[in-house]
């Protein structure tokens, strides 16, 4: 995944944490004031030499870079000025597995996790790059024990105002759920209406919409709740594009559904409690949109018009579909 880097110039300001101590040496139960060595880090020339030499110079983290990192993080300020920077530095370094490993065996990652609750009203870049690192690190699937206590914050920033935000969200949920378990479909069920909203955007496919709504097919169990789901008008135009990148995905995910509906003998009946539709018409679901009369005429057409595409993967998996959709014949709508 393509790493984010914001820099910026840094104004540094000194921040100590006090915290009371008992000295062993008094007889009588008092208490002093002493400074937290690890607070002297975040704002001192010592982390910002550490943040220059990792963004310019350095790619790999030695132990003594992820302590010093790890410290910072445990007591920085959500509004520090050098937070911005260091979440950069760290979510580029992602792009290394043995920096991964690294954040694992320092504790960095779940650091990380455990800032994202809190990090909803920071400002703006901060909490983007955040959700980034959270994202990058993502990428690892030795992560995922950690990472899916992100789950559900990760999820609410789908409602978020901030298109970026969104975009950086949908970049997370990719990553996590290339493998879905049975117990975590609960928590990616309300993720899909959010990838139907924006499927299109200004009249073009959303990329990062229709790779989330692969990895969400490519489950089984999660295909009845996203055939229940409100259909998007003129859905099967995703198959209609010069944009190889976006026709291989949308054959893919279009093949991955009629794959689960044949596999689990889906009709509408088994649809029908994930209807979203206040009214509970069948003819606004994804499911009749792809599976009712009309639209798997069109879907047939396409699909053999596909067959014969110049990108081989396209072609292939265009006759499975093909294939696929011959099994699942008996489907049928309730009126």
């Amino acid at each position: 995944m393509e790493t984010v880097k914001l820099y910026q110039n840094i104004i540094f300001t000194e921040k100590f944490q006090a915290v009371p101590q008992k000295d062993p040496d008094e007889s009588n139960p008092e208490w002093r004031i002493t400074v937290n060595p690890a607070a002297e880090l975040v704002g001192s020339p010592r982390l910002r030499a550490l943040i220059d030499r990792l963004y310019h110079h350095q790619k790999l983290l030695t132990d003594f870079d992820a302590k010093q990192i790890l410290s910072a993080l445990q007591c920085m300020d959500p509004t520090a000025e050098l937070l911005l920077p260091l979440l950069t530095v760290l979510s580029n370094a992602t792009a290394y597995p043995s920096n991964q490993l690294l954040m694992r065996e320092f504790r960095l990652t779940n650091r990380v996790v455990e800032m994202l609750p809190d990090s909803k009203h920071w400002p703006r870049s901060t909490r983007v790059i955040l959700l980034q690192c959270i994202a990058n690190m993502a990428v690892s699937s030795d992560n995922m024990e950690v990472m899916k206590l992100a789950l559900n914050h990760i999820v609410s920033r789908l409602t978020s105002e901030d298109e970026m935000e969104v975009v950086v969200a949908m970049q997370a949920l990719t990553n996590l759920s290339i493998n879905i378990r049975k117990e975590q479909i609960p928590k990616f069920v309300p993720v899909i209406p959010h990838c139907l909203n924006r499927l299109w955007i200004r009249g073009e496919v959303n990329l990062n919409a229709l790779r989330l709504l692969v990895n969400l097919s490519c489950c089984p169990d999660m295909v009845p709740y996203l055939l229940g789901n409100k259909s998007v008008s003129g859905l099967l135009r995703i198959l209609d594009t010069d944009r190889e990148e976006v026709l291989i995905r949308a054959v893919t995910w279009i093949l991955c559904t009629t794959s689960a509906v044949d596999a689990l003998n889906l009709t509408y009946d088994r649809i029908a409690e994930h209807n979203l539709d206040p009214f509970h018409n069948p003819s606004h679901t994804l499911f009749f949109s792809i599976y009712g009369p009309k639209g798997r005429e069109e879907l047939e057409l396409q699909a053999r018009h596909l067959t014969n595409h110049s990108n081989k993967d396209v072609a292939s998996k265009s006759v499975r579909l093909l294939e696929t959709l011959a099994n699942v014949s008996c489907i049928f709508i309730v009126a």
